[in-house]
């Protein structure tokens, strides 16, 4: 069976790139003009801000105004004036979305929300997945471009939360040749450097090359923690004609260190604590003991082929591996002396494998008075590994507790995994889509269906249990489209997430399912880049395995999340070189069915998952906008300020709720809180010392910092007890020289 999986998997791959071949004869003279044409369709592709079209949320080139879902793009231009150098660093300007759900002390992995659940994260509209703890992660000087989809998206996608998904786009091989050599330091002993190069191998310009590496090191934010990377991703891309191209993209990351991922208690930190503050930079684990080291292989590739000016062929497959080592002593909860904590232990060693594909073809074609964009797909994802994993908690267990005002490390801990036998699991997804959108005059309609069939398998100490689950999946939309640049749409999407366990008669759990309601207005000035968009949507995540009101040993789906918001977004130009973003949100959320009230703790409902009770580090409120000015970009402006570039950027986000126990006498008592809410400011200032003459033509400085005035906050308390810091003020200075 996985065999075959695999045989029509590449197969469906190969087929068009034959025809392609076929077609080279036919190439142009003018290749150079050709692969320039390609590039600007990927950038089209990948959401360009200047383009304001995206694939991700209808695998169609079709422009935002035209598209009846919230979409957010961010592009490369963007990324770089802010130096963001992550998924959390580069959405902290988007509506609906909660970045740094583990504070910003916990960099390893991309850890946020999108209206309230966590997003599934795709590079080249291919998920990336890997282990439990072996999850992938991208340095972001390979990325071209984010977009990011709110909403439920299974019917393109597959599995994945009603929240919505994120996007990447690669950074691919370019026809005119030009490159950039960056080097950065900071605060926190910050060390990076990174090369870009890119441009074509041969005279014709068929075949063209990139190749982009770097390295970086820094102290974490907590105590003996540090932070380094090292990665390199060589490119080739082969264009026989302005119809076909190939791109193979190699990659090797290694992180060896991956910084802090324990936590600070409420008490303390984000609730007053009679013994004091606990310092932003507490460490809660053990230096000796501490570990993380992730390793990962990749290679991709991107292909597509017109037929003709209707009929369109994409098809983009990558297989990847992540091996990962990781140990951790960290906080558990606080005794009642309000300075002790009991902390845990453990860690996993895993290895993990995916290979991924999507193939979809694409036709315009007209019926009478409506415009038809049909669409019609297959993907599939397979996932394999092992992984060992154990964690412990007590001083019986050899993790001694630890006072936080005055900390003493050195204990020898014992490593929990010592004889824990390995986990094997096989994870199998295969799904067919079929969309159309068609356009009468002003209006457009978008109807999608999908059908996934999933499978599990997963094996420890010879003891196998399987899943197999499969679900249909829809969305139905409206826009309509005036002639002055106003948009009105309304849609409805759903989604699922497979389910393993059985309750206690036996029967198997069926999906997690999700739906969504939406309508909203957008505009964008006819001629310009700018698009603002007001939205207002209805959203449910269902058949959640809750507790059972009338036997605690029974888990029942019945549990529901419910999230009600408004969101407020613009992004683009004012005038040449005046960029914006502005984004606020309300969300309001809440458990509508969820677990009963403990009755074995005291205030038991003011547990999380309690029905009626919010989910925990969701704010209500959030707003933000950045504004910055490059001054090159303005004719009236001459001479050596036309170099300089500013900016800056504010961001407010309101309080959430947290829950912490204390146990004392045997008696456990819970306690919700709501932390406080904060606001952040972030500035830039760069020059192009090109302005100066002489030999430095090419060169420029920037200077980034992110939370200026240095403000101390907490950003969520996730889980019970736990609660993260945010970043203290970090100051980042680039010098780049570009050819």
């Amino acid at each position: 069976m996985r065999f075959a999986y695999w045989s029509v998997s590449l197969a469906a791959l190969m087929m068009p790139a034959v025809s392609a071949a076929a077609n080279e004869a036919d190439a142009p003279d003018a290749a150079s003009a050709i692969a320039d044409r390609d590039r600007n369709m990927t950038i089209v592709v990948n959401g360009q801000l200047t383009a304001v079209a995206s694939q991700s949320g209808t695998k169609t080139r079709t422009p935002l105004i035209e598209t009846p879902q919230t979409i957010t793009l961010i592009d490369n231009e963007e990324l770089v004036r802010r130096n963001a150098l992550s998924i959390n660093q580069a959405l902290t300007y988007v509506a609906g979305v909660g970045p740094n759900q583990r504070g910003n002390v916990a960099t390893r992995y991309d850890q946020l929300t999108i209206r309230g659940f966590s997003p599934a994260v795709f590079l080249d509209g291919m998920r990336l997945q890997g282990g439990t703890y072996s999850s992938p992660q991208i340095d972001f000087h390979r990325i071209e471009g984010i977009d990011v989809v709110k909403g439920p998206a299974s019917v393109l996608y597959g599995n994945s939360t009603p929240g919505g998904l994120i996007n990447l786009s690669s950074k691919v091989p370019q026809s005119e040749a030009h490159g950039t050599v960056e080097a950065a330091v900071g605060n926190f002993d910050l060390l990076r450097g990174a090369v870009d190069s890119t441009g074509p191998i041969d005279s014709e310009g068929r075949f063209l090359y990139r190749i982009i590496g770097g390295a970086e090191r820094s102290d974490g934010f907590v105590d003996h923690t540090e932070n380094e990377r090292y990665y390199v991703s060589p490119m080739l891309s082969f264009v026989p004609d302005e119809a076909t191209a190939i791109t193979l993209i190699a990659a090797y990351q290694r992180d060896p260190k991956g910084g802090a991922y324990g936590s600070v208690p409420p008490i303390g930190s984000a609730v007053a604590n009679p013994n004091g503050q606990i310092r932003r930079s507490f460490y809660d684990g053990e230096p000796s003991y501490e570990a993380f080291d992730r390793k990962q292989w990749s290679l991709s590739a991107l292909f597509r082929h017109d037929f003709n000016e209707a009929i369109r062929y994409r098809a983009n497959a990558r297989y990847i591996k992540v091996k990962q080592h990781y140990r951790s002593v960290y906080n558990s909860s606080m005794l009642p002396d309000l300075r002790t904590i009991e902390r845990g232990g453990g860690g996993s060693d895993e290895s993990f494998s995916t290979f991924t594909i999507d193939n979809n073809i694409a036709a315009s074609f007209t019926t009478g008075p409506l415009k038809h964009e049909l669409l019609a797909g297959l993907d599939f994802i397979h996932n394999e590994g092992t992984g060992y994993q154990s964690f412990v908690r007590g001083a019986a267990n050899g993790i001694p507790n630890l006072d936080i005002y005055a900390p003493v490390y050195g204990v020898a801990i014992p490593d929990v995994l010592a004889g824990v036998p390995p986990t094997f699991s096989r994870r199998n997804q295969i799904g067919v889509y079929a969309q159309d959108q068609v356009h009468i005059g002003g209006l457009n309609l978008i109807g999608s269906i999908r059908k996934d069939w999933y499978e599990q398998r997963t094996t420890t100490s010879g003891v196998s249990t399987a899943l197999r689950q499969s679900k249909t999946t829809y969305r139905a939309g409206a826009l309509y489209a005036f002639t002055f640049g106003l948009s009105s749409y309304f849609s409805y999407s759903t989604s699922f997430e497979p389910q393993s366990g059985v309750n206690l008669a036996g029967e198997s759990f069926i999906p997690v399912t999700g739906r969504q309601y939406e309508a909203g207005l957008k505009f964008q000035p006819r001629g310009t880049d700018t698009i603002l968009t007001l939205s207002v949507y209805d959203l449910a995540r269902q058949n959640v395995p809750v507790t059972d009101p009338d036997d605690p040993r029974n888990t029942i789906q019945v549990g529901e999340v419910k999230t009600r918001g408004i969101e407020l977004e613009g992004r683009g130009s004012i005038r040449p070189g005046l960029e914006f973003s502005l984004a606020g949100t309300y969300m309001d959320s809440e458990f509508a069915r969820g677990n009963p009230p403990s009755t074995t703790v005291v205030n038991g409902a003011a547990q999380s998952g309690v029905t009626g009770t919010r989910p925990l580090a969701i704010p209500k409120w959030t707003a933000s906008s950045f504004l910055s000015y490059d001054l090159s970009k303005n004719d009236a402006v001459t001479g050596p300020l036309g170099g300089l570039t500013i900016g800056a950027g504010i961001r407010y986000v309101g309080g959430s709720d947290g829950t912490y126990t204390l146990v004392s006498g045997g008696i456990t008592t819970a306690t919700r809180f709501r932390t406080a809410g904060y606001t952040l400011v972030d500035a830039l200032i760069a020059y192009d010392l090109g302005r100066l003459g002489g030999t430095i033509e090419g060169v420029s400085l920037a200077i980034n910092a992110s939370n200026l005035f240095d403000k101390r906050h907490v950003t969520s308390c996730l889980s019970n007890n736990w609660c993260w810091f945010g970043a203290p003020r970090t100051v980042v200075a680039s010098l780049r020289y570009k050819w």
